[in-house]
C-alpha cells in the first residue's frame, strides 16, 4: 500500500492507496471510525485483502485528530471526521425530557468535545481523494463506492449527501446520518448494517456513556437515521422485511434505488465479521454471522452512475 500525501486548502492530508492490477477498476473508499487509523481499520476489516482478491482499487483516508501536531491517540487525541454531528449535550440533564416526534430527538455526537466548528474541510479532502485516486490508478469514475464505520459511517452519509455526483453507492455501518437536511443531487443506492447489541449506537436509541471524555450522550434510534435517509433518496420511509433467519434480518425501503438494511443479532460496535479488537467492555461482542466487507462489496459492485 502506498501512502499518498496531499495539500487540501493549505492542510496536509494523507490516505493509503492500494492499486488494482488492471485499468478501469472500481474504487472503494473506506472511512475509519473515531480513534482509529487507516492501517488499523484495514487490518480490522480486511478491505485490502478483498481488493487483492476482487481486483478493485482501495483508498483509505486518514481523519485528523483535534491536535494535528501531536501523535494521534485513541482516547485523548483521536483521529475523526467532521460528520456534521451536533455539539455537546449532556444526556443526564435531558433524561426527563419528552420527545413527541422521531424526527426531532435530542441527540449529540458520540465524539463530543472533538468536533470543533462544523465545516466542509473533510468533504473537500474526500472529494480530492476520490479525484486523485481515480487518476493515479486509472479507475472507473462511474464506479466509486464509499463505506465507513461508526464516525466513518456518519461521514459516508455526509459524502453521499454532498458528493452524490462522485459516488455510485454508499455503505454506512453502525453510524448515524447527522446531516440536518440531507439533499443529495441524485438518489444514491445504500446498504446499511447495524448490530442488535451495539451499546454505542443502540438500535432503539437511549443514553450512552461515550469512551471520549466519559460523558453521557443521548442517541436517537436507528430508525431516525434510516427514515430520514430513505426520504432523502426518494424511498418509502416504512421498511419491508424480506428475510429474517440465522440471526440476520434484511429490510428494504422501496424507491428509485435500492436501500437495504441488515440487522445482525448479537453484534456490538464492531465491524461485522472483523477482528473485533475494540475493547469488548466498551463495544460489546463481535460476530462472524456476516462478512461485512464482502457483503458491502457484493452490494456496491452492481452499481454505476452516469
Amino acid at each position: 500500500m502506498e501512502r499518498i500525501i496531499l495539500q487540501v486548502n493549505g492542510t496536509r492530508r494523507e490516505y493509503l492507496l492500494k492499486r488494482p492490477q488492471q485499468r478501469g477498476a472500481s474504487l472503494v473508499v473506506f472511512l475509519h471510525g473515531t480513534g482509529a487509523t487507516a492501517a488499523w481499520a484495514d487490518e480490522e476489516t480486511g478491505w485490502s485483502a478483498l481488493a487483492e482478491e476482487e481486483g478493485f482499487a482501495l483508498a483509505l483516508p486518514e481523519g485528523l485528530p483535534p491536535h494535528p501536531n501531536d501523535p494521534p491517540k485513541f482516547l485523548t487525541n483521536p483521529p475523526r471526521w467532521d460528520d456534521g454531528s451536533p455539539g455537546i449535550v449532556n444526556a443526564r440533564s435531558l433524561a426527563t425530557e419528552r420527545h413527541t416526534s422521531i424526527a426531532e430527538p435530542v441527540v449529540s455526537s458520540l465524539h463530543e468535545g472533538y468536533a470543533g466548528p462544523h465545516s466542509s474541510a473533510d468533504v473537500a479532502f474526500l472529494a480530492t481523494v476520490i479525484d486523485d485516486a481515480v487518476v493515479r490508478v486509472n479507475a472507473d469514475p462511474r464506479r466509486v463506492f464509499v463505506c465507513g464505520f461508526s464516525n466513518g459511517a456518519a461521514m459516508a452519509f455526509r459524502v453521499a449527501a454532498e458528493l452524490a455526483d462522485k459516488i455510485a453507492a454508499v455503505a454506512p455501518v453502525a453510524g448515524h446520518c447527522w446531516v440536518p437536511d440531507p439533499k443529495p443531487i441524485r438518489p444514491v443506492p445504500t446498504f446499511y448494517l447495524i448490530g442488535s447489541a451495539d451499546p454505542l449506537i443502540p438500535l432503539r436509541g437511549g443514553e450512552v456513556r461515550s469512551p471520549w471524555q466519559h460523558r453521557y450522550v443521548r442517541r436517537p434510534p436507528i430508525a431516525w437515521t434510516l427514515e430520514r435517509w430513505a426520504d432523502a433518496i426518494g424511498c418509502e420511509v416504512i421498511p419491508r422485511t424480506v428475510s429474517d433467519s440465522g440471526g440476520v434480518r434484511t429490510d428494504t425501503y422501496s424507491g428509485p434505488v435500492p436501500f437495504r438494511v441488515l440487522t445482525i443479532e448479537g453484534l456490538g460496535h464492531h465491524w461485522p465479521g472483523g477482528l473485533g479488537r475494540f475493547n469488548h467492555r466498551i463495544a460489546g461482542l463481535p460476530s462472524e454471522l456476516v462478512d461485512g466487507t464482502r457483503q458491502v462489496w457484493e452490494f456496491c459492485k452492481q452499481f454505476a452512475h452516469a
